[in-house]
């Protein structure tokens, strides 16, 4: 009886979160994260949405040890609207003047002829806080990554 009440108190701590489900969802593109090996994902109803529609932006935490096949479960999304032609959402390398690269979301002006190392024209960015959240950050002070350079 006593197991059971141990049991029972240990259980019945802080209720976690509901769980996060896409179900339904077209898998965009996706990143690891390389310090953590947790992920960024990219998620909208129908391929044709990943270009130019409503987005769920996604991080997921990694559930099974780095050896074993990868397990995620989302633990926070952004929903984003990419309705405007010409704007598209990448997941790449951004720095700032002081800081390490990391990999943010980018919500950014896509330009037909952009042979440039950098985005040109970025308009919104997302990163993980801390706490496991996907915030907003300024992208007046990042430089990111264009994946598409050099790509013949």
């Amino acid at each position: 009886m006593l197991f059971l009440l141990i049991l029972f108190y240990l259980n019945s701590g802080a209720a976690r979160p509901p769980r996060i489900v896409l179900p339904g969802y077209f898998s965009c593109q996706g990143a690891l994260l390389e310090e953590s090996g947790n992920s960024l994902a990219c998620y909208a109803k129908t391929q044709a949405e990943c270009r130019n529609g409503q987005l769920v932006l996604a991080f997921e935490k990694r559930l099974s040890a780095r050896t074993d096949r990868a397990r995620f479960e989302i633990i926070d999304t952004v929903h984003v609207r990419t309705a405007v032609p010409g704007r598209e959402v990448h997941i790449t390398y951004c720095s700032t003047a002081t800081g390490k690269p990391r990999q943010y979301f980018v919500l950014y002006k896509w330009v037909p002829a952009a042979d440039k190392r950098y985005l040109p024209y970025p308009r919104r960015a997302w990163g993980v806080n801390a706490q496991g959240q996907l915030v907003e950050v300024s992208v007046k002070s990042l430089r990111c990554l264009n994946n598409d350079y050099g790509a013949d």
